[in-house]
């Protein structure tokens, strides 16, 4: 009878610890890695609540940050959120999964444009889901620029790049975004040579060109929203994004100030974030899940709207507030494509050679 006790109270413990064991298998938990912000904001509670999945939302600092991360190996995401070119390296050092196309819900839904512009990155293209995307191009105060020049060339880089007219400027301050690999492309493209040149000669021509226009530079900062909404500057050279921001904090704040964005016809950069699943992911189904949560057209209208970025969605775009979706600048067509520059992983020597050529120009201002 002692026995038979015995057995019970140890196949009821074995019962117990199963049971533990069971429940802890049950608790559904997804890693993110992404930026700040960069969701709307009941995006991942809409996505615990429908599928039981809780997120743990780890925030990005910088691509650099997530490149180490990664490229140490056990990061323990499951999903992150790299830019097009740190996605390109990633992919490169085995740091990625391939995506499968069968698990993914809504690929037929991106824009034709970024599925064009995806094919050329060959390594990432397989491994990456397009999120949101942007330009580098002029983000204005359409007032203050008025009054200093009329008919100003607002959709040209002569705004900036030429000293006679950022001068004109300087008064109401100039801002560029501190990316010395994005604003060299555009320089360099803007003189008509290889956007990504580490050719000694095309980066004197850059640097020299920078330095001709930074008496009149008033910051280096890639988050200009609040000093454009406080009018410290009038002028950015920066993130597509930063005009719809500014316009809604202006709106909310009672004030009238008219922010506009122009891509230069000379041409500029494009980027674009992406979806991915680390190569050591521990949970790449749950991985799956939320990209096609994320990338149903009503949520990609939703991050769009709250971020003030364009989602990959063209099923999304009807969705979009009118000011985004009606803005050429923003919602491109395909000419425009045509005069963007796509991001280039480019060998490590040649980005030293920009790297110094930008903390040259840089190290060089005098206020």
């Amino acid at each position: 009878m002692e026995a038979i006790k015995k057995l019970l109270i140890v196949s009821l413990s074995l019962g117990l610890v199963c049971a533990q064991f069971a429940a802890q298998a049950e608790e559904k938990i997804l890693r993110l890695y992404n930026w700040a912000d960069y969701f709307a904001p009941d995006t991942l509670s809409a996505f615990t609540k429908e599928t039981g999945i809780q997120v743990i939302y780890d925030v990005m600092d910088s691509s650099e940050t997530l490149e180490a991360k990664m490229m140490s190996g056990h990061s323990g995401y499951d999903l992150i959120f790299p830019g097009d070119t740190v996605a390109e390296r990633l992919m490169r050092a085995g740091a990625l999964q391939k995506l499968d196309p069968g698990r993914l819900e809504h690929l037929d839904d991106i824009e034709p444009g970024l599925r064009t512009l995806q094919t050329r990155y060959p390594y990432s293209r397989h491994a990456t889901a397009p999120y949101t995307w942007g330009t580098i191009g002029l983000t204005y105060n359409q007032q203050m620029i008025d009054e200093r020049l009329a008919g100003a060339p607002v959709n040209s880089l002569d705004l900036i790049f030429k000293p006679e007219l950022a001068a004109k400027f300087a008064d109401c301050g100039i801002s560029m975004i501190d990316s010395p690999d994005e604003v060299l492309a555009v320089v360099l493209n803007y003189l008509g040579h290889n956007p990504r040149s580490s050719k000694p000669a095309d980066l004197a021509e850059a640097v020299a060109l920078l330095g001709s226009i930074k008496p009149y530079i008033r910051k280096f900062q890639s988050q200009p929203v609040t000093q454009l909404v406080n009018g410290d500057i009038c002028l950015s050279l920066g993130y597509s994004g930063d005009m719809t921001q500014a316009q809604r904090a202006s709106d909310e704040a009672g004030k009238a100030t008219n922010f506009q964005y122009r891509i230069p016809v000379e041409g500029t950069t494009v980027w674009m974030d992406t979806m991915a699943i680390p190569a050591d992911a521990r949970h790449p189904e749950y991985a799956y899940a939320l990209i096609n949560f994320i990338m149903r057209p009503e949520n990609m209208a939703a991050i769009s709207n709250a971020t003030g970025y364009p989602t990959s969605s063209a099923k999304a775009r009807p969705m979009v507030a009118a000011d985004m979706r009606n803005n050429p600048d923003i919602y491109v067509d395909e000419a425009t494509y045509e005069r963007l520059i796509p991001g280039k992983d480019i060998p490590q020597r040649d980005m030293r050679a920009r790297m110094r050529a930008w903390t040259t120009f840089k190290t060089s201002i005098h206020h």
